[in-house]
């Protein structure tokens, strides 16, 4: 039973992170249970876990749907992992040590070969190479509190499906700010990887402004 409840929440949270589901389509739990192959019950605590992370809503009487993200919503996940980030960037940089290098430069090569190969999967290797990033770093932190606070901002499906609309030079851009938090890790300067996390947030935030009204267009 903890596997098909493991299994059903993993499935559900990666197609809701990657765009599966479009934003307010409702998410019911026997036909999900059927394509899943698992019973209504590991479903039906899946789909709890979902509301309790954002990704879903839950309305009395209306069954759950997957989550709009407002304008609001975008600006304040932004200003969260501002807050946030640097510090966990800081923190990694003091606490991690060579494997933790070693995970970010593998990173950025598949980043870099990502955009130097093209394609129809490019961008999809990009998202992948830019969340390991990120998730290396959280993981080096050690801090249960910030990972419990970011695993889900981290993911907002909204943001992650952004990249599609990203120039060549602006993922070049990217991976520059990740090639500079590399060499702060590897130098140990926690407050200089604090610093680079911060402008990198910063100009992502910008980049996804000026691209909001191009993707609220492409999501029609």
């Amino acid at each position: 039973m903890q596997h098909a409840r493991n299994t059903a929440y993993e499935v559900l949270r990666q197609r809701l992170v990657g765009g599966h589901y479009s934003p307010g389509s409702q998410l019911k739990e026997e036909p999900l249970a059927r394509e899943l192959g698992v019973s209504r019950t590991p479903v039906r605590t899946a789909l709890k876990r979902l509301v309790e992370e954002g990704l879903a809503t839950d309305a009395i009487g209306q069954g759950i749907h997957v989550a709009k993200w407002s304008e609001w919503d975008i600006e304040e996940t932004f200003q969260l992992r501002m807050l946030l980030e640097p510090y966990a960037s800081y923190l990694a940089a003091t606490r991690g040590g060579d494997e933790l290098v070693g995970r970010l430069e593998s990173s950025n090569e598949e980043m870099a070969a990502a955009i130097k190969a093209g394609g129809d999967d490019a961008i999809a290797r990009v998202q992948e190479a830019n969340r390991s990033f990120h998730r290396a770093l959280l993981d080096a932190a050690g801090s249960p509190r910030l990972r419990s606070m970011l695993d889900t901002i981290i993911d907002m499906p909204i943001l992650v499906r952004s990249f599609y609309l990203y120039t060549p030079a602006e993922l070049e851009q990217s991976l520059h700010h990740h090639r500079d938090l590399t060499l702060a890790v590897a130098a140990r300067d926690g407050e200089l990887a604090r610093q680079v996390m911060q402008l990198h947030l910063r100009m992502s935030y910008h980049r996804f402004m000026q691209h909001r009204s191009e993707y609220a267009r492409s999501r029609r």
